[in-house]
Order: C-alpha cells, then sequence, then structure tokens
C-alpha cells in the first residue's frame, strides 16, 4: 500500500472529543454511532476511513460510504483528500449511484445492456400516463402520480408486480387496474432498456439474490462500509446492505477464493439518530436503526451529544421538543457556546404580516453584514410560500425556492437532455416520443401512434420502425420529415463515440433547428431558454472536465440522481426557501420556521395516523437544529391557503419550549393546549384542534382593531381587497366571532371579524 501521509492530523485523533475518538478507533465487526445534529458525524466517519488507511486496515478500494445526498459524498471525498492526500479508489457515494455502478458492470445478468436509460419521476408519470390511455381506464379515475406513488412504494418493499398483484383486494377494479400498470410498466421499461429511480435499488438486491458469487464478489470487495442518515432507511436500502454485510452479520471470516486466505477482519459502521427520522412517507423504517444491535451480533453503540452548530438556548429548546416522543434513546446535546440570543417567537396577525416580519428581520440581519445566502426560511407545506415570496420580492431580496422548478425540470433542458438520451440508449421510446415532434416537424400523435403500433406489431423498437416510415403509408412530407429525424439520430450517434458530450449537444441543437426556433422568437421566455440551453452546454463542459473519461450514457445518469439539496450554491447571494424535510443536512447563521399552526406543523394528517405526531415532532426538531445563531418561530392569527381564510391556533409544539428561552413578539396569544392541559407523552397528549377554544391574551394593535363589532346572518360588509359581500354564516362570539361572507367578485371567504379589514354597510 503507498505512503499516505495525513496534511493536517498526524494521528487523525486531533481536535476530536472522547465519543468521537472512541468512535474512530473502534475495532469490531459493527458500530452504531448515534450522532445528534451538528455533532460531527462526518467529521467522524472521515477520520475513521482515514484511521483504518492510515494503519493499513484497508486499501482505498475496500472502503465503502454511503450517503444520502451527492452533496454530502462530494463533502466527505473532499474532507478526505485533506486527510489522506488522495480519495480515488474509494466508493464515496449515494445509495443509488452505488447501484448504478454495480447494474452498469452486471446489467447483462438481468437482461439489460450496460448502455440503459434511468428514468426519473417525470418519465415514470409520462410513461404510466401513457399506459392508463392505451389500456382504456378513465385517467381521472387513475391518476399517473398516484399510480407512480403506489408502483414505487412496492419497489420500496421489493415487491415485484406478481407480489403486488397478489396482495390486493382482487375485488377492488382500481387496485386491480393499477396492478395491471405496473406490469404493463415493467414490461415497458425493459422494451426500453430502461429502469427506474427505485428499480436501481431494488434490482441490484434482486441481482445479489439470483446471483450469490455476484453478491460474493462484492462483498470480498467491501470490507468497510459505512452508512450515514441510516435512519433513514427503507427497507429495499435495509436489505441491500444486508446482503452486502452477510458474512458480518454471521460473524464468520471470509477467505479469498483466489489465494486461499483469510482476509482482515470487516465492519459495518452505521451513523444515525432517530430523532432526525423524519422520511416515513418514503418508506424510512426507524425500526432499521432501533433493532440495528439485533440485526448484528457484537454491535457496539457511541453516543454522540456535543454540538458544534449551534448556540446553547437552541439546544435547549430542540432537546425540550424531541423530549415529549416515547421510544427514543435518551439523548441531551449541549454545547461550549452556553451563550445565545433568545428564539424570536412571532405571531402575525395574517400570513401578509407574518411575511413582512421575516422580511424586515432578514434585511436587519443583511445590514448587520449576515449574508442572505445564510439565511433560510422553512416550512411544512409549499403552500406557505406566495406571501413570502411576494414580500421578498417586494423588498427586493434575492431569493431561491429549493425544491421548486429544477434548472433539468425545465421543457427545454429534457427535451435537450431526451436528445441525449434516444442518442444514447436508442431502445428508449419514451426519450424519442417525447422529441419526435420537436422541434415541430408535422408529426402529431396520429402518426406517433401509427408507428408505435407498427413497432409493437413488428416486435422492434420505435427507433428500428422509424426506418420504415415509408411503409406506413403517411404521404411524402411526413415520410421525409420521419426519415430526416430517423437520419439526425443515426448521424448523432455515431457522432457520440468520439466526439464530446457537449459537442454531440450542440450538433443536435443546431440540426435539428431546435435552438435556431427559439432564437427566432420575440418571446421573452424563449430568449430565457436559448439561455438555459447555453447554461446546459456549459455545465456539460464542467461535467466533462470533470470526467475526461466519462460516456454519454455516464452524464445521464448523473443528472437523474441529483438531489434537491444538491442544488444550494452557499454562493448564490440568495436567501434559500424550502421545505423542512428539504432542509435535512443543512445549517445557516440565520433560520426562520415559518406557519407553526395547528394543521400545519404539526400536519392536519398527522393526527389520523400511527406515529404521525411523533414524526412532525422530530421534524420541527430537525427543523430548529439548522439554526446556528438566530431562530425565528412564526405563525398567523389566520391564514389563507387553498382560498379559504382561517382563524387558527398556534402549534402544540410550541408550548414543549420553555417559556424562558422565548423573546415573544407580534401579536401574543395564548391556547388551551398550554403543558397542564396536555396528558403526558408521545400521540396520545395531542388532540385535534378546537378553535373556539383559543383565548386572545392582547388586543391586536397592528391592524384594525374592529373592537365592538357583531355580524349577523344577511349583514353586507365591504372589505378593503375583497369587495361588498353579504354574511352568510357566523360561529363564535366577541374577540372569537368568524365569519363566512359571500363576495361578489371573490366568492366565500371565512374571516375573524375583530381583525379583519371590513366594515359594516
Amino acid at each position: 500500500m503507498p505512503e499516505l501521509e495525513p496534511i493536517y492530523s498526524p494521528d487523525l485523533l486531533t481536535g476530536l472529543n472522547e465519543q468521537q475518538s472512541a468512535a474512530v478507533l473502534f475495532r469490531g465487526p459493527a458500530l452504531l454511532i448515534v450522532a445528534g445534529a451538528g455533532s460531527g458525524k462526518t467529521r467522524v466517519l472521515t477520520h475513521r476511513i482515514a484511521h483504518l488507511l492510515a494503519n493499513r486496515e484497508a486499501w482505498p478500494s475496500q472502503i465503502l460510504a454511503i450517503t444520502f445526498t451527492n452533496k454530502a459524498a462530494n463533502e466527505m471525498r473532499e474532507r478526505l483528500r485533506h486527510l489522506v492526500g488522495d480519495a480515488e479508489g474509494m466508493w464515496i457515494r449515494t445509495f443509488h449511484s452505488a447501484c448504478l455502478q454495480i447494474l452498469r458492470r452486471e446489467a447483462d445478468r438481468l437482461g439489460h445492456n450496460s448502455n440503459f436509460t434511468v428514468y426519473d419521476t417525470g418519465d415514470t408519470r409520462a410513461l404510466i400516463k401513457r399506459l392508463i390511455n392505451a389500456s382504456g381506464h378513465d385517467i381521472n379515475d387513475l391518476k399517473p402520480a398516484s399510480v407512480a406513488s403506489q408502483i414505487s412504494k412496492a419497489k420500496n418493499e421489493l415487491q415485484t408486480p406478481d407480489d403486488f398483484a397478489s396482495n390486493i383486494d382482487s375485488k377492488n377494479p382500481k387496485a386491480r387496474a393499477v396492478a395491471e400498470i405496473f406490469a404493463d410498466y415493467e414490461r415497458e421499461k425493459r422494451r426500453n432498456n430502461a429502469f427506474d429511480f427505485d428499480d436501481l435499488l431494488a434490482e441490484t438486491v434482486f441481482l445479489f439474490r439470483a446471483f450469490p458469487e455476484v453478491a460474493a464478489n462484492y462483498q470480498r470487495k467491501f470490507r468497510h462500509i459505512l452508512v450515514d442518515e441510516y435512519q433513514d432507511t427503507n427497507h429495499a436500502q435495509y436489505a441491500l446492505i444486508r446482503e452486502l454485510t452477510k458474512p458480518i452479520a454471521a460473524a464468520h471470516a471470509v477467505v479469498d477464493e483466489r489465494t486461499g486466505e483469510i482476509l482482515p477482519p470487516a465492519s459495518l459502521t452505521v451513523v444515525g439518530d432517530s430523532d432526525q427520522s423524519i422520511y416515513a412517507f418514503r418508506g424510512a423504517d426507524i425500526r432499521n436503526i432501533a433493532e440495528f444491535s439485533k440485526d448484528f451480533r457484537g454491535a457496539q453503540t457511541i453516543l454522540l451529544e456535543q454540538n458544534y452548530r449551534s448556540t446553547q438556548p437552541i439546544l435547549s429548546a430542540a432537546n425540550a421538543v424531541i423530549s415529549k416522543n416515547f421510544d427514543r434513546p435518551e439523548k441531551n446535546l449541549w454545547t461550549q457556546k452556553t451563550e445565545g440570543e433568545q428564539i424570536v417567537a412571532y405571531t402575525g396577525v395574517d400570513e401578509r404580516h407574518e411575511a413582512a416580519f421575516i422580511v424586515d428581520q432578514i434585511q436587519e440581519h443583511h445590514k448587520a453584514g449576515t449574508a442572505y445566502s445564510q439565511m433560510a426560511i422553512l416550512y411544512r407545506t409549499n403552500a406557505l410560500t406566495p406571501a413570502i415570496e411576494a414580500e421578498l420580492k417586494s423588498q427586493r431580496v434575492p431569493y431561491a425556492v429549493i425544491g421548486g422548478l429544477k434548472f433539468y425540470e425545465r421543457k427545454e433542458i429534457k427535451d435537450a437532455l431526451a436528445y441525449l438520451t434516444a442518442i444514447s440508449n436508442s431502445r428508449d421510446d419514451e426519450a424519442l416520443r417525447r422529441i419526435i415532434n420537436e422541434p415541430g416537424r408535422g408529426i402529431g400523435e396520429k402518426t406517433e401512434l401509427k408507428i408505435a403500433q407498427f413497432a409493437r406489431s413488428n416486435e422492434m423498437s420505435f427507433r428500428e420502425a422509424l426506418a420504415y416510415g415509408g411503409d406506413l403509408g403517411l404521404g411524402p412530407k411526413l415520410t421525409d420529415a420521419i426519415k430526416t429525424f430517423s437520419d439526425l439520430l443515426d448521424t448523432a450517434e455515431v457522432l457520440s463515440h468520439s466526439a464530446k458530450i457537449s459537442d454531440v449537444l450542440i450538433e443536435v441543437l443546431a440540426r435539428s433547428g431546435y435552438k435556431y426556433q427559439l432564437e427566432l422568437s420575440r418571446d421573452p421566455q424563449d430568449e430565457a431558454r436559448v439561455e438555459n440551453l447555453d447554461a446546459l452546454v456549459g455545465q456539460i463542459i464542467e461535467f466533462e472536465i470533470r470526467n475526461p473519461e466519462a460516456k454519454l450514457a455516464d452524464y445521464l445518469a448523473e443528472i437523474t440522481l441529483a438531489a434537491s439539496a444538491d442544488e444550494i450554491d452557499d454562493e448564490s447571494g440568495q436567501v434559500s426557501l424550502m421545505t423542512l424535510h428539504t432542509a435535512k443536512g443543512l445549517e445557516y447563521p440565520v433560520v426562520f420556521i415559518a406557519g407553526l399552526e395547528q394543521g400545519t406543523l404539526p400536519h392536519m394528517r398527522s393526527f389520523d395516523e400511527v406515529g404521525g405526531i411523533a414524526e412532525e415532532r422530530r421534524l420541527f426538531y430537525v427543523g430548529i437544529t439548522r439554526a446556528m445563531v438566530q431562530l425565528y418561530l412564526t405563525s398567523a392569527l389566520q391564514r389563507t391557503l387553498f382560498g379559504q381564510v382561517n382563524s387558527t391556533m398556534p402549534s402544540n409544539f410550541l408550548s414543549d419550549i420553555p417559556p424562558e428561552l422565548i423573546d415573544q413578539r407580534g401579536n401574543a396569544r395564548q391556547s388551551y393546549t398550554a403543558r397542564e392541559s396536555l396528558s403526558s407523552g408521545g400521540d396520545y397528549g395531542l388532540k385535534r384542534p378546537v378553535r373556539e377554544r383559543t383565548i386572545w391574551k392582547d388586543a391586536l394593535t397592528q391592524v384594525r382593531n374592529n373592537e365592538g363589532l357583531v355580524l349577523a346572518k344577511g349583514d353586507r360588509v365591504k372589505h378593503t381587497d375583497f369587495g361588498e359581500g353579504i354574511v352568510v354564516n357566523t360561529t363564535g362570539e366577541g374577540a372569537r366571532q368568524t365569519a363566512e361572507i359571500r363576495f361578489e367578485r371573490v366568492g366565500n371567504k371565512r374571516l375573524l371579524v375583530k381583525v379583519a379589514p371590513i366594515e359594516k354597510l
């Protein structure tokens, strides 16, 4: 093994605390590191890997480190470069990219060739929509997104179409239809030489189970496996780890078949925190981490509680919130940063006042020297963003909605990538059918359907059928258009074998006329589309510089595997807006958590789900622990969602935070959900919101105060924004009276009479 000289840490333990050092030095078959938020888990993982290498206990190629995002993998890779000088040879990858690499090597065993396409969510839904239409089922009855979700869930449970069909209610026609479409979907993907995102995991597990000799090869290859965010693993991911670590779980030695030598002891290290398990809706199973010691004999657990991210007031609030959950390992985050600002809790009159407060505070922090990129606004649901975005625009604060319309989801980008996909994988019918009339060639849906039927009848791909355009009786103009399109793809495919990926795209965009048509347009949106295509070419060039040996299929796979959190550019100079789920793994000096109201956080659905409230509390805990210096918790007295104006009540979770940690601003209020009204513990102590029992402490002073105004059914009123209307119903009394009003311009709205900008006519 070549000499490895750590660059800045001679013994690789400098700067680590006692528990971190214990995790780095541990030698045994299995280790669970329970890492609290901000406790330096990435540092521990990288130092553990470096220690194995520096002490000649492993070759770089024997290391497999698995993360959940490309951003986390890149960070780990960069840290290892600083520690050992060279991270080449190690597999530091996401679950999906590791499986992709394995499937590229072994695809022929599963009946695919190595040039297969990976379908993203949009590709999957488009194919399912086409299959629903072809099946004769009502697309309004079978939503493509819903069917895709059911198929995805089944695959994450490692169910085949036959397994799925055997577990449904055979008397339910919709369930039977989904089972049929699932089977058709799998056949179409195989015909297209394609996998979807979920297949990358499931098919790798099936590969290992069907071909034990292949599994044994990878078990011998990866002697030390490290898994980050283990609490977020679903059944397929869990099964994958189990397949790779069978010798470790069985606690027996592995023999090198070539030399007959017993290989050095292997190990599995997983890092996670059950308090941050927030992806049950994606199939994440918290039992995977809770039962780790049962799965691996001799496993040990090391607890990391010292936090290096946040101030103590923030951590004290987080500890108080999460302590209300049952069935969790006792853990108490602490920091040496004992001083810190109080948490600011603000209650606005409505979402506009809440948004104004948030943006005002952002501007204050910015004036004091905090960059916009160091601030984030988090929320439970995207439905809360319109008012916040409007205020940000009004005050000209630059911002980016993470997880909104992503660069690679724009039409022109998906069209360009579809061209590249069709060139890379000639069997991918979906890519071809997306671009067959982009730009317009006069090839409409009827012609496309004829080509597809011809292909199916003659057991050939859609691409092969293009060569028989003259046999379809389409007339000379359409036949010529099809031939021109087919020739373009053939030429580009030949070019792709020797030219750079960027040159192939430039050639295709030019020869197809796609870019030229956009450049001819006077529409500003088309001008932006041209700029986006130029940006895509630039990104491909950057990819080529980083990966000089990569093929077109490698580039397309990397794009498909990109995650929302990977899009965040810390140097962008923009405030980040994102859901609490997306914020997992990130940190910001200043954090705002908006919409802290019953029914929003915790979400209304959680009241009816087993363990739902506990997971919502974990989600709030994750949000709190994103903040490093200053945390704001905001809510509104009334909120307009989906066209309805409703009075709100504060989130029960707010009452979990000790009052001495809170700097209350705005319109303070107190709810019946005070501590004494909660039974001790978990999901059982939280009740559905009961609006009538909310008690207002202070009069509202920031907007119109309709003191003494009482409305009755039939009264006519005038609203500042909605115009004139008539009261159709009222509930509550005094300060709690709400009125449902039918406005002539905007329809029915429900308003809190005391604060609404209305007057009686």
